[in-house]
């Protein structure tokens, strides 16, 4: 649809151009492999060694997760990448936190001449990391993150280097998203019969019905402080109701 915006948003600068189609292709297959991965872990690390694969000028890369104020590399292709990104969440400062923060894309071509970021810029320049090229990830209810690209070269991305990194940035968007919902639900339905069970045992034992054994896994949870989940796992496995100390 004419006018419509992606997802993930070009760095100012950038023509518009799509991927060639041979790439779309190649991400097109890469999409069903992230489908398949189930865990958040495997999914990081496959979306990780996609980009140093398939972005062109790519050399390293990483993954920023931001939750509340808190930021992680979760992933990085190496322990430079994971020092790099240290000196952003320890100076405030830089293109993946700008990425994750903003949800856009944000290219640097020379760290020697950035003046966006200068104490990040310095410290990274000294490392030998010239080029950075940091996509906005995913956005969920309390965490979002960013995909950031390196090398040691200058102007080392360009807008092929944009382009398959959005798509590619995209794709794990979808996947990351499909996966944490599922893994939500899987221990949503295992708390429902965890929860069930521990019904039928008070049910069985004080001969209540199934609202007022529910009532008493509740209360149980109020008095020790503990989820009800908590509560109705420790009854299945022990036969006991916890309640408070004496």
């Amino acid at each position: 649809m004419e006018g419509r915006r992606d997802p993930v948003r070009q760095a100012v600068g950038s023509t518009g151009q799509s991927a060639e189609p041979g790439t779309a292709r190649q991400l097109s297959e890469l999409a069903r492999e992230l489908q398949a991965d189930l865990t958040t872990e495997a999914l990081l690390k496959h979306i990780v060694m996609a980009a140093v694969t398939e972005v062109p000028g790519a050399q390293y890369a990483g993954i920023t997760l931001v939750t509340g104020k808190e930021f992680a590399t979760t992933v990085a292709s190496g322990e430079l990448i994971e020092r790099i990104d240290r000196m952003q969440y320890e100076t405030g400062e830089g293109p993946c936190l700008d990425a994750a923060r903003q949800h856009k894309t944000v290219r640097s071509d020379d760290l020697r001449a950035e003046a966006r970021w200068p104490r990040f810029a310095h410290q990274a320049a000294g490392l030998g990391v010239l080029s950075v090229l940091s996509f906005q990830l995913f956005a969920g209810d309390d965490s979002f993150g960013a995909l950031n690209l390196y090398a040691t070269a200058a102007a080392a991305f360009g807008q092929d280097s944009e382009s398959t990194g959005i798509l590619l940035a995209s794709h794990a968007a979808l996947a990351m998203t499909a996966a944490r919902t599922e893994a939500g639900l899987l221990t949503a339905l295992d708390s429902r019969e965890m929860i069930g069970q521990a019904k039928g045992i008070l049910m069985e034992r004080y001969k209540v019905t199934g609202v007022q054994a529910f009532g008493l896994l509740v209360a149980s949870s109020q008095a020790v402080n503990r989820k009800l989940r908590d509560i109705a796992e420790h009854l299945v496995a022990t036969g006991e109701l916890l309640t408070p100390p004496r």
